[in-house]
């Protein structure tokens, strides 16, 4: 699964993406990594991080990437995981999972507003050490 393929302004960088996916499964503490499989073959893919928020006072978890072959889209399997995320999510003390979604991705935004997930007042704005 390229979950970067899905966007023209991703350029996929094979080593970039594996060593932050590394990062997280040689610091368990920081993150999780699931995947989704039928058949054993992975079929989807989620990249849960931990953090703390202020504002709740308790630990949140930042859903990070979200992905499901395209194959396997709208016959339950996403709604199945995601459940299952959520399910995670409450079951060890988080308190919200927050993800970003692609503003022109309107089918992924109709199925996270179908899983509960509502808009923030919040506005996402990133700065990079490095030039771009």
């Amino acid at each position: 699964i390229n979950p970067f393929s899905l966007y023209s302004y991703f350029c996929c960088d094979e080593a970039k993406h594996t060593r932050g996916l590394s990062m997280i499964l040689d610091r368990p503490e920081s993150g999780v990594l699931l995947l989704l499989q039928l058949e054993r073959k992975v079929i989807g893919m989620a990249n849960l991080i931990f953090l703390v928020s202020t504002a709740e006072g308790a630990p949140v978890v930042l859903l990070e990437d979200f992905i499901i072959a395209a194959g396997h889209r709208s016959n339950g399997r996403g709604r199945f995981f995601m459940e299952s995320i959520q399910e995670y999510v409450r079951k060890n003390g988080f308190t919200r999972l927050t993800l970003l979604v692609d503003r022109e991705n309107q089918p992924g935004k109709a199925f996270y507003r179908a899983m509960g997930f509502r808009p923030s007042a919040m506005e996402c704005l990133r700065w990079f050490s490095a030039p771009r």
